[in-house]
């Protein structure tokens, strides 16, 4: 698999994920949204309208970016969502920004989303293209 692919590759992926989430937040339903419908991960309208940002963040990466910035732009988007895992575990509400404190759900969520994006992105900057024995 080729560098581009698997940072393009997730950064599509987690884009559409993180777009589809926002709006899912708006929406009354059983896994995202206000604490009134008891959903699985909590969030309210400033928390949906993160996910929509930073899920158009993670489809700039994939589609306006290539080679080494791409990569590190993943890197980078990783590093935002680990930094707002400690955030949120110090002030669950994000010091009085979110409508409604971060579940543990959410912290699981958010970390994965930063580990993966960092990996990836790590390996899709070190990696080197092989070109294809003829």
């Amino acid at each position: 698999m080729r560098d581009r692919d698997l940072v393009f590759g997730w950064s599509v992926v987690l884009g559409a994920l993180l777009i589809l989430i926002g709006v899912l937040g708006f929406v009354n339903n059983p896994l995202i949204g206000a604490p009134a419908n008891n959903p699985v991960a909590v969030t309210g309208t400033i928390h949906d309208m993160v996910h929509l940002a930073t899920g158009a963040i993670a489809l700039y990466i994939a589609f306006g970016l290539r080679g080494r910035g791409q990569a590190m732009a993943l890197i980078g988007l990783g590093v935002v969502y680990l930094v707002f895992v400690v955030l949120t575990i110090l002030s669950p509400n994000l010091f009085g920004i979110l409508n409604y404190p971060v579940n543990g759900v959410d912290h699981l969520i958010h970390a994965a989303i930063g580990v993966v994006s960092i990996a990836i992105g790590y390996l899709g900057r070190s990696r080197r293209t092989v070109a294809a024995a003829a």
